[in-house]
């Protein structure tokens, strides 16, 4: 255990179990306080050491144990550098950890703050999916029927299960749920180009035909008797974006009107 003159015995406990690569959570259960209690020693010990952050103190802490490269350690049957390699290896495996630590808290602050203001998530997970769904609409192109239908259908859900979620039927975390609204029309979009490689070879063309929109999709050869793949996309207005994106706002507010209410006895854990 490393003692640090100037620190209080609390304090260099708390900064052995720091270098253990502890949590202010562990290391209040640790030492059977509360993290306020943790926080406030760490905060003394800032100021003793002259540091401004967790990763700062360790570096100090670290570059005292390493020794000028012509000394030997203790025992004098090994070289200096052997010593500072290791101290320095620590340091970075600590560094790690800290960094690491130091996300976690982010994202869980940042899920604190979405679960606490609902509009803003709510917000969020509109923006996310509509920008998503207006790339594989615009950018990329459906050219496959069933895509748009499994595209709404997931969509539909999707905006359903959010409405769930905000009426607390059951347990969530907000950035997974961010992340599951942009990616569930990228999923359209992959599958969209799986049949596109695959089964379309075999097959005559295909086309799409909606409101302002029209996608067609076939396998042609070439002079030289190898085959391609020709698209060939007409899209005039943002209808169908604006009819997805309102088909979703109804469901979400159906949802949450009709929907199940909380039942605390029985939610289902994230």
């Amino acid at each position: 255990m490393k003692k640090i003159d100037g620190l209080s015995s609390r304090e260099n406990e708390v900064v052995n179990l720091l270098l253990l690569g502890r949590s202010n959570k562990q290391i209040a259960l640790s030492l059977g306080v509360s993290e306020r209690t943790v926080e406030f020693h760490l905060k003394n010990i800032y100021i003793k050491m002259r540091v401004g952050s967790r990763v700062e103190l360790i570096l100090k802490l670290v570059e005292s144990t390493v020794v000028p490269e012509n000394e030997t350690v203790d025992n004098g049957s090994q070289p200096a550098r052997i010593r500072a390699a290791q101290a320095w290896r620590n340091l970075v495996s600590l560094i790690k950890k800290e960094v690491a630590m130091t996300m976690k808290i982010s994202f869980e602050d940042v899920e604190n703050y979405l679960r606490r203001h609902p509009d803003i998530f709510s917000l969020v997970i509109f923006l996310t999916a509509s920008l998503a769904l207006r790339y594989i609409l615009f950018d990329i192109g459906l050219y496959f029927g069933g895509s748009y239908i499994l595209l709404e259908l997931l969509l539909l859900f999707a905006a359903a299960r959010l409405g769930e979620m905000f009426n607390g039927t059951w347990r969530f975390r907000p950035l997974m749920a961010i992340l599951v609204a942009g990616m569930l029309p990228l999923l359209i979009g992959g599958f969209d180009q799986l049949y596109l490689n695959t089964i379309l070879r075999y097959t005559d063309s295909i086309s799409v035909s909606l409101p302002t929109l029209c996608m067609t999709a076939e396998w042609l050869k070439a002079a030289d008797g190898t085959l391609y793949l020709s698209t060939q996309s007409s899209i005039t207005s943002d209808f169908v974006w604006f009819v997805a994106m309102a088909e979703m706002l109804i469901a979400f507010l159906l949802s949450r009107m009709f929907g199940k209410r909380p039942d605390k006895e029985n939610m289902v854990p994230a």
